[in-house]
């Protein structure tokens, strides 16, 4: 793919870009169709865009009935909730990720190839044919049935979640069909997610290793894993850290961009590379400055160190200034530790986690030492501690054991149960001995 190449948009219906219905009106009374032999009625639409669509809705027996569904749309018309044209689910999507998502949004590559990748493997195959104002729960989680993933399924129910709010907030779904999925796939026992994820993460222990390892065996590597360790920054966040970022005066670091692969032509530079591209951060959040040690302000040193010296002795080192790069100072991309961090897992006695996992490794031991959560929040980029708390803090499964057969033998040899004895029948007093002493003559 070329730098200046996107991915190609497909066409869609017009009436997508109307807008919302301002008002309508009936178009006279309801009229008898003979070649369907039933009844009708039409209405005259005005969009939020000033376009007009003459619209007919038929299928009814009679005409009291359709003059009461007339009535009942011009209802609907008022109240800003009327459906005026129906599309199928593949429609939708063409619009809502090519034109909502891209245009409006803005979201990044791996978002599109995620969103579209969901969308042609799962959705399209399943319900993509179906009309999307007819659409019913049960096909939704027909659809999430399908994803065996347990990331990828929450990743689906997410995006589900968000397109169908989308849908009806425009009037092209009537009703909500999309909150609660996750509860009701955990009812339906085809869900494969837990309610609270307690996925595994690195120990002290084991990111020491991995670290004293990697100085070793792999050195272009140990200060990217040092700051995704240490900071809890993204591998996108790291290799587009410049010098100028670090404040050592104040021991700090400012996460100000990232780099990766851009789908808008107008963030595509010639003069670097495609996977490389200098992009604005996932969120708002994720502008952030973090607190450092000084043994990784130390490592920062000796990594500038070795920056000046390449700088020096290779006349077509590329002065970028990145805290990360290669011997020629051209910056990595995203993917550049899949395989030295492959080999240093192999050399490993405990089991290799994604790169992605140091993150929630340094949210979970960050929360055994009692930080704030709402600062371990603010140091991962994150909208709220409830969602670092949830999802990147794992906690560790009590295991739950039956002691119900050791304590009743221990009951029964300390003789602690009370001794047998009859039951006896106590009688209420009958309306004499209340007469006896309330009503004394």
């Amino acid at each position: 793919m070329s730098r200046k190449k996107t991915y190609p948009i497909p066409d869609v219906n017009k009436t997508f870009f109307y807008g919302n219905v301002v008002s309508g009106r009936s178009m006279g009374d309801v009229v008898y169709l003979k070649s369907r032999k039933n009844y009708s009625f039409r209405l005259f639409l005005i969009f939020e865009s000033g376009n007009t669509k003459i619209v007919q809705r038929s299928g009814y027996p009679d005409k009291i009935l359709t003059r009461q569904k007339r009535d009942e749309t011009l209802m609907q018309i008022s109240k800003g909730t009327f459906v005026s044209f129906s599309y199928s689910v593949r429609e939708f999507y063409d619009y809502w990720l090519y034109y909502h998502m891209i245009h409006d949004k803005h979201i990044t590559y791996n978002t599109f190839i995620m969103y579209r990748n969901l969308i042609m493997n799962y959705i399209n195959p399943v319900i993509g044919a179906k009309w999307l104002n007819k659409l019913k729960r049960e096909d939704l989680v027909k659809v999430l049935h399908k994803i065996s993933s347990k990331d990828l399924q929450r990743t689906a129910i997410g995006m589900i979640t968000g397109s169908l709010r989308y849908a009806q907030s425009h009037n092209y779904l009537p009703y909500n069909i999309y909150d609660g999925l996750s509860a009701e796939l955990r009812r339906k026992n085809i869900s494969t997610m837990t309610r609270k994820r307690s996925s595994p993460v690195y120990s002290i222990e084991q990111i020491s290793h991995l670290l004293c390892l990697c100085r070793e065996k792999e050195p272009q590597l140990y200060l990217p894993m040092l700051l995704a360790a240490t900071a809890g920054l993204r591998i996108s966040e790291i290799i587009a850290l410049r010098y100028e970022n670090i404040d050592f005066l104040n021991k700090k670091i400012s996460v100000e961009r990232q780099l990766g692969r851009s789908i808008y032509p107008n963030e595509q530079s010639s003069n670097r590379p495609v996977l490389s591209q200098e992009l604005k951060l996932k969120t708002k959040r994720s502008r952030r400055t973090v607190e450092l040690a000084d043994f990784v302000l130390e490592e920062i040193l000796f990594e500038r160190q070795r920056y000046e010296k390449h700088r020096t002795e290779n006349p077509s080192f590329l002065d970028l200034g990145y805290l990360c790069c290669r011997e020629n100072g051209q910056c990595y991309h995203r993917s550049f530790y899949a395989k030295a961090y492959n080999r240093l897992t192999e050399q490993c006695d405990f089991p290799r986690l994604p790169w992605r996992k140091f993150r929630n490794s340094y949210a979970t031991i960050l929360a055994g030492y009692k930080i704030n959560m709402k600062t371990i929040s603010e140091c991962l980029g994150h909208y709220s501690p409830d969602f670092t708390s949830k999802v990147y803090v794992a906690t560790k499964n009590l295991s739950a054991y039956d002691i119900s057969e050791a304590i009743e033998e221990y009951v029964s040899a300390n003789y602690l149960l009370p001794d047998d004895y009859d039951p006896k029948i106590l009688f209420l007093p009958d309306d004499s001995i209340y007469k006896k002493w309330f009503f004394i003559k």
